[in-house]
């Protein structure tokens, strides 16, 4: 099977579309669209661009020379149709996005690279694990979510923030590069967890033939996803800083003020920290409610199509953010493709670019007042 048929084939099925469907969509046999699939035939130019529009799709991910990459949950969390649309979406924008990041570095000439750290998991060895990581990233055992964005970009691991279906917190994938999607809903704290866990995803996991993840919230049963979780959690609050922990705060951790206070202490999540005291035997999760309301996640129901990112510098990547400016400003990419390559509104895309340009003339204008 050739690269097209692959991507259409992996797109088809992820979208919930039947062969019947888009052969009515393009006045063809459902019999000629079989063949598409097998390799067989190829659809010309303006079939292609039409089962693109049906799809959501560009005809260039579509064509790609290699097999798209493909984000495959391991286990069924949709329950109903509009829900499983919904993912299908994601994760097809998601093997979008990867290509488009082909493209891009393409155009500048850039060469891809992932990150550099791979290490191989152990119950045993996590403190030290954790404690590589951390001094391999520069940063100190407290971390906020910023600073450990910009220590990840410092290895070249892109970060996005997406609009995401709300039972997925997160997406990971390594290939040519280092991609990690963030759920941009949910509050600062627990994408903090969320980043931590990818991580443990690109730093354990994804190597070989496996090169993506999709994080769900509440899954506790898969072993890679209950690792993510155990290395995020030690990142976070490490052993030795849980342990002074328990000796300062003792019984007192077992009240809600206690507890609450453990949780700024280490800037996590409520979640984050019933999880590690969880991990100690200090609480068990029929007590959740006695500490903490959960925060209630935005209803899981279809949306209208809309873009991923609403804040281009929030939510991009700062290097491709840069290489997308760059290519615009040198007339190397057009306004609709710089718009296409972020998942970003056209208009986001053109105030971001005027505002940019106002930026050097006033600097432009300051400097040459200051001579």
């Amino acid at each position: 099977m050739n690269a097209f048929a692959a991507n259409l084939t992996a797109v088809r099925h992820r979208l919930g579309k039947s062969q019947k469907e888009l052969a009515a969509r393009l006045h063809v046999s459902a019999s000629l669209v079989s063949k598409w699939e097998s390799g067989e035939r190829v659809p010309d130019e303006t079939q292609c661009w039409e089962m693109g529009r049906f799809f959501g799709v560009t005809q260039s991910f579509l064509r790609a020379e290699r097999p798209a990459v493909n984000f495959q949950p391991r286990s069924q969390v949709a329950r109903d149709g509009g829900e499983k649309l919904d993912f299908g979406v994601a994760l097809t924008d998601a093997g979008q996005q990867i290509h488009f990041l082909h493209e891009v570095w393409q155009r500048t000439e850039q060469l891809p690279r992932r990150l550099s750290l791979e290490l191989h998991w152990s119950d045993q060895m996590l403190p030290q694990l954790a404690t590589t990581v951390r001094q391999f990233l520069r940063l100190n055992t407290r971390v906020t979510y910023d600073e450990l964005r910009e220590a990840l970009a410092e290895q070249e691991v892109l970060v996005f923030e997406w609009k995401l279906p709300p039972k997925m917190s997160g997406l990971s994938c390594q290939s040519d590069f280092s991609v990690i999607f963030v759920n941009s809903r949910m509050p600062e704290r627990v994408k903090l967890f969320t980043l931590c866990h990818e991580l443990a995803h690109l730093l354990f996991h994804l190597r070989g033939t496996e090169q993506t993840t999709v994080s769900v919230m509440a899954t506790r049963n898969d072993p890679k996803e209950k690792e993510a979780n155990h290395f995020a959690a030690e990142f976070l609050m490490p052993k030795a800083e849980i342990a002074l922990l328990l000796a300062q705060s003792g019984s007192r951790l077992k009240t809600q003020p206690g507890f609450l206070a453990a949780a700024d202490r280490f800037g996590v999540s409520n979640e984050a920290m019933f999880y590690r005291l969880v991990q100690h035997g200090i609480l068990s999760y029929p007590q959740k409610e006695e500490f903490f309301t959960s925060v209630k996640r935005p209803a899981a129901q279809p949306e209208p199509a809309g873009p991923r990112i609403s804040d281009l510098e929030k939510h991009l990547p700062r290097k491709l953010l840069t290489h997308v400016v760059e290519l615009v400003k040198a007339e190397k990419a057009s306004m609709g493709k710089a718009a296409e390559w972020t998942f970003a509104a056209r208009d986001e895309v053109e105030s971001y670019l005027h505002q940019l340009s106002e930026d050097v003339m006033e600097l432009g204008l300051a400097e040459a007042e200051g001579m």
